[in-house]
């Protein structure tokens, strides 16, 4: 009854240097989380809940329920934005009553539906208010702002989903990518219930005709000339992605882009130009090719590079003997000067006017959006005639290298395979979620189905293939698996009995039971590269694609593993695809074993001074076509056409 009268009675204005924190404070721990938002509540809004404190009897009040603003508002005067003599509206209470009266401020009040918070803020900017004054009134950041009415203005039909809990706020902020509610809703139908559970799942729905700003097509046409078109893009406020909402007028662009090119080309002299944004390796591999040359260089710079290169020979083979830091020294400086040599060079080389009318170019698109043009291209209908020209110019014919039917020898496509599957390995057993499943798939699908397992893990554990870790050497891979290896525990299989073992095994953790798996698993994967261009990607693909791994951390091309194994031609593709055309043509009439020896320099350490941080970059990471962990496209089920549809 006291309680009741005490509340009732009218709020006083007691000074801010008169309150003090009460003992009888349910609130013990006062959380920091939130603070800058209710100063600056208190700045824009003032207190909006008074106080509840008990009277000390000697001038003093100590709060019972408000010691976060109390908190806050001495914080605000320390600051100076609130005067030192700053009175507050307080509700004086007995002192008998407090604790309980401080319990329940505390534990009574609940917190608004997030719904209510969108909508109020949504409701604040239609009257006017900007997103930045808004953030600035309540303490948060604009952002937050513009995401909370983002949210709000998704149709009215979902946030009544949300607000009953059929779906999660994530998949209420993947609807935002689209401002149609007509739309938002049509997809929503057409979702099966997993898929309504899943984010993911309803952004693909929304954005499959639209293109994703980090495409190739779209880094190749520019963002900026796509809006300067009057493209308009759309920001996923809650994720990283941009959207561009017209692909017709990208493809339009970049069409109108690589038209440029063909024309630059063909004013070259070029007998054809080829223009496909997808690199078709089956019809580069079906071509001859001319070589670019030196063409009316300076004497005393062929000379001068031709005296480096033999000096770099000598000094390479005297480190074969014996390594010093004056070789070093010596090789780094020598290396340099070839570098400089060659980019002087590389403003001589060029084709034959004559031989260009037979040949051509080959323009596709990178993945990072660059222009990939192959020059010197010889189709097979036009070899016999540029050998005629050849011959009757008294030119060699062998400048014209023949169509590379195999690029790669079958004992170097083992041993890559070999390599590979060393990393597989150690990403499996790093992975026990991922070698667990990919184990049980394939038990399962061996007892349930009909159907072969294919490439995969062999069930029963066989010992690992003899070239899976031995047949092409050490490498970083093998003594990353060793080092697994070695972590496992071994005390289980000490027990001479079987039973005796099982039972020292039930005993171990479960996930060190987790790990032996995956080390299992990984054992039994057997050496082979990735699909080939349309191949079928399998479980085993699936599930190195998952472990995310960079199979270039681990190896490594060198003379002995690849480049020597493989034709100059071969070489000169893969330095015009690392170290760039100029390089690749400066080098174009250079022996095998020279190309050999410079390359396996380049990748050895890609960040040699004199080279490109672009090139350094494609040095460290190119890896021979199957030897990646690429991503695998998994196929929606059937059912799931219907959202797409509807989007």
């Amino acid at each position: 009854m006291n309680t009741i009268e005490n509340a009732s009675n009218q709020p006083r204005l007691i000074a801010v240097s008169k309150l003090e924190k009460s003992p009888h404070n349910a609130r013990r721990t006062t959380p920091k989380m939130g603070m800058d938002e209710l100063k600056a509540s208190l700045l824009a809004h003032g207190l909006m809940q008074n106080l509840v404190v008990t009277d000390s009897g000697d001038g003093a009040f100590q709060v019972l329920a408000g010691g976060r603003r109390l908190e806050a508002i001495r914080t605000l005067q320390a600051e100076g934005k609130l005067p030192d003599d700053f009175a507050v509206p307080c509700q004086v209470v007995a002192d008998e009553h407090g604790l309980e009266m401080s319990l329940a401020e505390n534990t009574v009040r609940l917190a608004m539906h997030p719904a209510d918070e969108f909508e109020a803020f949504a409701a604040l900017i239609d009257k006017g208010e900007s997103a930045a004054q808004v953030a600035e009134r309540f303490g948060v950041d604009e952002g937050h702002v513009l995401k909370r009415m983002r949210l709000a203005r998704v149709a009215p039909q979902l946030l009544k989903e949300y607000r009953d809990g059929s779906i999660t706020l994530e998949c209420l902020k993947a609807f935002t990518i689209t401002d149609d509610h007509r739309r938002q809703v049509k997809v929503f139908k057409s979702l099966q219930d997993w898929q309504k559970e899943d984010p993911s799942e309803i952004r693909a729905a929304l954005t499959e005709k639209l293109v994703e700003a980090s495409s190739k097509l779209a880094l190749f046409v520019g963002m900026e000339s796509y809006v300067a078109a009057g493209g308009p893009t759309r920001a996923d406020l809650f994720g990283e992605e941009v959207y561009l909402e017209k692909p017709a007028l990208l493809h339009k662009l970049a069409e109108q882009k690589l038209e440029s090119i063909r024309r630059g080309l063909e004013s070259e002299g070029w007998g054809w130009i080829e223009i496909n944004p997808e690199r078709d390796y089956q019809f580069i591999s079906r071509c001859g090719r001319i070589e670019p040359r030196l063409m009316d260089a300076p004497p005393e710079l062929v000379e001068f590079r031709s005296r480096l290169d033999h000096e770099l020979t000598q000094i390479e083979e005297a480190l074969a003997k014996t390594e010093s830091d004056e070789l070093l020294e010596r090789q780094e400086l020598t290396q340099q000067r070839v570098d400089e040599a060659d980019e002087k060079l590389a403003a001589f080389v060029g084709f034959d006017a004559g031989q260009k009318g037979l040949a051509g170019c080959y323009v596709s698109i990178a993945q990072d959006g660059t222009p990939f043009v192959d020059k010197g291209l010889v189709k097979p209908e036009h070899r016999r005639e540029l050998a005629c020209l050849l011959k009757e110019g008294g030119t060699d014919t062998e400048s014209v290298a023949p169509p590379l039917k195999n690029p790669l020898s079958e004992s170097l496509r083992r041993d890559l395979a070999a390599s590979r599957s060393q990393v597989a390995q150690v990403e499996i057993a790093s992975n026990p979620a991922i070698a667990f499943d990919l184990l049980v798939f394939h038990v399962a699908t061996g007892m349930l189905s009909e159907d072969c397992c294919g490439d995969g893990p062999n069930v029963a554990f066989l010992p690992p293939r003899a070239d899976s870790r031995s047949e092409v050497g050490s490498s970083p891979a093998v003594k990353a698996l060793d080092g697994i290896e070695q972590s496992l525990p071994a005390g289980w299989l000490k027990p001479k009995s079987e039973a005796a073992r099982f039972e020292a095994f039930r005993l171990l953790p479960h996930e060190v039971k987790e790990q032996l798996l995956a080390y299992c698993v990984a054992m039994t994967l057997q050496p082979k590269l990735g699909p080939a261009d349309g191949e079928e990607t399998t479980a085993y693909d699936a599930a190195l694609s998952l472990t995310g791994a960079n199979v270039a951390a681990y190896w490594r091309p060198s003379g002995a593993n690849f480049l020597s194994r493989v034709s100059r031609d071969q070489l000169l593709v893969i330095a015009h695809e690392t170290l760039g055309e100029p390089w690749a043509q400066s080098r174009a009439r250079d022996n095998k074993a020279s190309l050999v020896g410079q390359m396996e320099r380049a990748f050895a350490s890609p960040d040699r001074p004199g080279g490109t941080p672009e090139q350094a970059e494609r040095l460290k990471n190119w890896l021979p076509k199957g030897m990646a962990f690429g991503p695998v496209s998994t196929p929606k089920p059937a059912k799931g056409k219907k959202a797409r549809k509807a989007a």
